[in-house]
């Protein structure tokens, strides 16, 4: 069976697809952030405590990640990989990204609700394009994408819903955070729902459009 995309030649160059897929899902994030209409289900937490204390986006989103690296080895035990540990160090770059991204989109900010729409639009579909780029080297999981591999592992749900399933929670656990410590809802808005639905469908739909074109080639090209 042939790869749905040539592997990169040596390691070094599939580490360096995977970090390029891991700044374009942070370019993706930060839009969200600008536009102002809810972010990504997964940084919902991660904005509404940006919002509540002193400390980034950035440093909740690693120490979040941690927590789910913590608990993939805690659902999987023997069966997590060492190597999987890598996805420590890779939670505070991706942190440090982020706030890097922040910075470097600030442009991106509008109170014109029409504009808002503009920026959280491209900015899930720049999530969704990163995330496409991130799984393509197939060397790991950013810490999001482990925990829902852990508890697929462990139960007989599928992949797919049970990444919605993890994302919704996240999703219902930053709007209670949200209430109790400001009294109001932060970082969970229309966009997030938006964001929810349209990042999958990016990646479905370029994997199908790849799909279409190797399918379309010759035999033998």
């Amino acid at each position: 069976m042939r790869d749905e995309m040539p592997k990169p030649a040596s390691v070094v160059q599939r580490w360096l697809v995977f970090l390029l897929g891991v700044f374009v899902m942070s370019i993706g994030i930060a839009l969200s952030v600008h536009g102002q209409l809810g972010t990504a289900p997964i940084s919902t937490f991660p904005a509404v405590m940006d919002a509540a204390t002193p400390f980034s986006l950035g440093t909740f989103t690693a120490l979040m990640n941690l927590t789910f690296v913590l608990l993939q080895i805690l659902i999987l035990r023997r069966r997590f990989r060492l190597f999987q540990l890598v996805q420590i160090p890779i939670a505070f770059v991706f942190g440090a990204v982020i706030d890097f991204s922040l910075l470097l989109t600030r442009w991106a900010q509008t109170d014109q609700y029409l504009l808002q729409w503009v920026v959280t639009i491209l900015g899930a579909l720049i999530l969704g394009i990163g995330v496409y780029i991130q799984i393509q080297p197939k060397l790991l999981y950013l810490p999001g994408e482990g925990i829902t591999m852990a508890l697929t592992q462990v139960t007989s749900i599928r992949f797919g819903t049970m990444k919605q399933l993890v994302d919704w929670s996240i999703v219902l656990i930053a709007i209670a955070v949200s209430v109790l410590l400001m009294q109001r809802l932060e970082g969970v808005r229309e966009g997030t729902v938006f964001a929810a639905f349209a990042v999958g469908g990016v990646v479905k739909t370029i994997e199908s459009i790849r799909q279409r074109r190797q399918s379309s080639r010759p035999h033998g090209v």
